[in-house]
């Protein structure tokens, strides 16, 4: 798959020409890791440290679609000024950005199920109009009993269709991601 990273960006970002795909989720959710599983490639920087993702970071997938890896939201060890610096660097993108963005990937780990601001997101996605789907992540190294209270908690939420269960590592996931992004 032909993929190259384009940016890094607070607010500078490429021409509208070519739909967007949004990856969303707290910090360590491992979005990095699925932007690399689904592109075959090792082009978005996974680190274990929550909140190292600090931009947004703009990929062009087979010269037809950007990937966006934004920043995590959540346990994040910065400070209230950073956080706050992210808050308007994430509505100003969504703001600008909205009538380009064709999907939005938000991540939630299936051990730990939907935080509570992961269930913000999802209000706000879904008050805004931008089509999302929920990608459950790390399956591989949850339990089944917390995969079955993870998807229980989502789908009250996001019904049957607008979910994925994904592993980075297996390789879980990653037709119905692409089949979201090109079809």
């Amino acid at each position: 798959m032909k993929v190259r990273f384009l940016k890094s960006t607070i607010d500078d970002f490429p021409p509208a020409d070519k739909p967007e795909v949004v990856f969303v989720g707290r910090s360590n959710v491992g979005k990095s890791s699925l932007i690399n599983m689904i592109t075959g490639r090792n082009i978005a920087r996974v680190s274990k440290e929550p909140g190292r993702t600090r931009t947004i970071n703009y990929f062009l997938l087979e010269d037809s679609v950007y990937l966006v890896d934004v920043p995590g939201y959540g346990f994040a060890r910065v400070s209230k000024q950073e956080q706050d610096r992210w808050k308007t660097m994430m509505e100003n993108y969504f703001s600008q950005r909205k009538e380009n963005i064709k999907q939005v990937f938000l991540l939630v780990d299936a051990s730990v199920g939907p935080q509570k601001l992961d269930l913000q997101m999802l209000d706000w996605l879904q008050y805004i109009g931008i089509p999302f789907t929920v990608v459950l992540t790390k399956i591989d190294k949850a339990k089944q009993k917390d995969i079955s209270r993870t998807l229980k908690e989502v789908r009250r939420f996001v019904g049957e269709g607008a979910i994925v269960m994904s592993s980075s590592k297996e390789g879980r996931g990653k037709k119905e991601i692409l089949s979201r992004i090109f079809g």
